[in-house]
């Protein structure tokens, strides 16, 4: 019996050290192509000591927060611009990541930047960058790359180190070069607790040596950087990346980590309810902020511009989704009220013999109604009535405003009045023909009549001045107006059967 509970306890001891056991850090737990990965940046790290450390340890760093966050990216080497690759063949890298944050060379624009890894069962390393420097790729190898982990990384692992350099002069730009020496060692294990959870963690203790040397060209001066620091690396088995990295420079700390989605710009729409008439039109829009530009628009009429134009017939709400860049949306909603308002119009514009009128009523269901010709008000009345009286055979534009309490419209055409009895109009059929005033040309609706047709253009007194004989007539004749004067012009067109005139006005 004795020899069977001793060996239970054993066994149980056992157990019990493996569930407490430091875990190991393989090439299965860095990145893979097609990562997308949140990481927050936090730099008030009041109280925190980095350094503790040691084995079975618990670290607690729940109370960071951050300040932003960024999306790390891994790409196929293949993806990158074809001159980094040639630099950075398979036989070097065999991971990229694109970043925006690369200010090795201050002043200068930088584009297409991307920092390269090989990742492989025995190590993990950090080959080199490569970026577009004033529209030059520069892709820039170190001469050895630089060693970030070896693997398998265990808490009895022994330290390591490399030395990577490199250098690069820019013609009419400069001269840039690195050297860096890192020193990697293993310090702890135990449980680590972020913002983003509580995992199993190895701790690994980075020192970092560095010298940056950059010479300006443009002012003839060269900038040496000395560079320690120390980075502290948290890593978790199929994390991709560590847990927790602080970085302590000096006095300053900063600490990126894994994370959720935070909402450090969030999108912000303000939109405005709006009242209108009925039969009047308004441009809706939303003011759009925060977020990450260019938005995209999705309006509850299908719509996907930024404005919209509407003239509903009753109140109605428009709803308006917009999308930024992050693909963070935000709704917006104009409740628009339609105020109930007739409208009243003039008809189209029209030649009017100078021996006749035409009566205009706007009936009584205006608070105020204006008559105006040619802009100058002639009377304020429900009724109006135009003759050539004081206006002889010219053309004018009546123009007509009206108002309710809460509502207002106008409308306006032009008349011209001529002279009747230049041609007699007995026994001619009506014509239809527009655009009516022309000032370029005129389309006349010939339906009815042969398939050629006689064609003239006549004063009001009946002089002819243009003459189309034997046009062909498919239904609908075209006319070029452009060499007649303005004025007020009689259309008349003929078959063997029929005739037929029209009334324009050429502007």
């Amino acid at each position: 019996m004795k020899t069977l509970f001793g060996s239970f306890t054993a066994l149980f001891l056992i157990i019990q050290i493996q569930t407490q056991a430091q875990i190991t850090i393989t090439r299965n737990d860095m990145p893979v192509i097609g990562d997308t990965i949140r990481v927050s940046t936090a730099t008030n790290l009041p109280g925190i000591d980095p350094s503790l450390t040691g084995p079975s340890y618990t670290w607690d760093f729940s109370s960071l927060e951050p300040v932003s966050q960024t999306v790390e990216e891994y790409v196929s080497i293949n993806t990158t611009p074809f001159l980094y690759q040639i630099v950075f063949n398979q036989n070097v890298a065999n991971l990229a990541s694109p970043v925006t944050d690369i200010d090795f060379v201050p002043g200068f624009e930088i584009t297409d930047a991307y920092v390269y890894y090989r990742a492989t069962t025995g190590s993990y390393t950090r080959p080199g960058y490569a970026a577009t420097i004033m529209g030059i790729p520069v892709p820039m190898k170190f001469d050895q790359a630089e060693l970030l982990y070896t693997f398998p990384l265990q808490y009895n692992s022994s330290a390591d180190s490399s030395i990577s350099n490199y250098s690069i002069g820019l013609p009419g730009m400069g001269y840039f070069s690195i050297e860096r020496k890192r020193v990697n060692q293993v310090d702890g294990w135990g449980s680590v607790t972020t913002p983003y959870g509580t995992f199993e963690a190895l701790r690994v203790k980075s020192t970092v040596y560095e010298r940056d040397s950059l010479y300006l060209d443009s002012i003839q001066t060269g900038f040496p950087l000395l560079r320690n620091f120390i980075e502290y690396h948290w890593l978790g088995n199929e994390q991709s990346i560590p847990l927790l990295t602080i970085t302590r420079e000096g006095p300053l700390m900063t600490a990126r980590y894994r994370d959720h989605i935070q909402n450090f710009n969030p999108l912000v729409i303000v939109a405005q309810d709006t009242t209108i008439c009925k039969g009047d039109s308004v441009t809706l829009n939303v003011k759009v902020s925060g977020g990450f530009p260019p938005y995209t628009y999705q309006w509850s009429t299908g719509e996907q511009t930024d404005t919209i134009r509407v003239s509903p017939d009753e109140s109605t709400t428009y709803v308006v989704l917009v999308t930024d860049s992050q693909q963070q949306t935000g709704v917006g909603t104009t409740e628009l009220t339609v105020i109930p308002f007739e409208h009243f119009t003039l008809g189209a514009d029209t030649l009017i013999c100078a021996e006749s009128s035409i009566d205009f009523d706007a009936g009584d269901i205006y608070s105020s109604v204006r008559w105006y010709i040619d802009g100058v008000l002639v009377i304020e009345a429900g009724q109006f009535v135009i003759d050539s009286t004081g206006i002889g055979l010219n053309t004018v534009t009546l123009r007509v405003e009206y108002e309710t309490e809460n509502c207002s419209g106008s409308d306006e055409i032009i008349l011209g009045f001529y002279i009747c009895g230049g041609i007699s109009e007995n026994g001619y059929q009506a014509i239809n023909l527009y655009p009516n005033p022309s000032t370029q040309t005129i389309y006349l609706d010939t339906h009815g009549f042969s398939s050629s047709v006689n064609c003239s253009i006549a004063t009001t007194e009946g002089k002819m001045i243009r003459s189309y004989p034997g046009l062909l007539n498919p239904g609908r004749i075209e006319l070029d107006v452009r060499s007649v004067k303005p004025g007020n012009y009689l259309i008349l067109i003929s078959d063997a059967e029929r005739k037929g005139v029209a009334k324009f006005l050429k502007q």
